[in-house]
């Protein structure tokens, strides 16, 4: 199944890392609160935040570098929407690396970092206004409302009218695709069609 599970040292409860919900033991049923995080390559990481400090831990694998993505099949992003899990393909984001697209009534933005091997979602809302996105260079991005020069990878406005807002970052997490149906069988795809420049995608729901 290729998935991580973990036991608690005070009760020894076995948690299911994809669902955050202990399996067995006391805490049965129990689910922890997610927190946004990434997986993304060390070079680029401390390149970003430069006076990062490293809490050394054991490791079970000799080399864990982006080559370990190289088969992009294997892959995806899973989230979720509404109570419901959605995934995005690791291929589909390296062909698209900025995607706009809605479920529901959740405006999104899907990007993919190359360099860093890092798929992200984002919020299109900021200060109520909901942006559309499209690629503008190498993980720069336009939003087709202002104008505003935007940061793929941090999700910032560098220039323009939006200059130093954020878009906020959605709870995901990158996942073998077989283990991520077996803890979300339900879970469904996003597609992604050719979009148009200027707008935004809906998905079924």
């Amino acid at each position: 199944m290729r998935s991580l599970v973990m036991s608690d040292v005070e009760t020894g409860s076995e948690w299911a890392h994809l669902l955050g919900r202990a399996m067995r033991g006391p805490l049965r049923g129990r689910e922890l609160k997610p927190l946004v995080s990434d997986m993304v390559t060390w070079a680029v990481w401390k390149k970003t935040h430069p006076e990062t400090t490293v809490m050394q831990m054991p490791t079970r694998r000799a080399e864990y570098t982006s080559k370990f993505y190289r088969d992009a099949t294997r892959f995806l992003f899973g989230f979720e929407v509404n109570g419901k899990a959605w995934a995005l393909s690791f291929a589909d984001l390296q062909a698209v690396p900025v995607f706009s697209f809605q479920i529901d009534t959740e405006p999104l933005l899907a990007t993919y970092d190359a360099e860093g091997t890092v798929p992200r979602v984002f919020s299109r809302e900021v200060a109520g206004n909901v942006l559309v996105f499209n690629q503008a260079g190498k993980r720069r991005m336009l939003d087709s409302e202002t104008g505003s020069l935007w940061d793929a990878r941090t999700g910032q406005a560098l220039n323009g009218p939006l200059k130093g807002s954020e878009l906020d970052q959605w709870v995901g997490i990158m996942s073998f695709r077989k283990a991520w149906q077996n803890f979300h069988p339900d879970s469904k795809d996003v597609s992604f069609p050719e979009p148009q420049p200027g707008s935004a995608v809906p998905v079924q729901k």
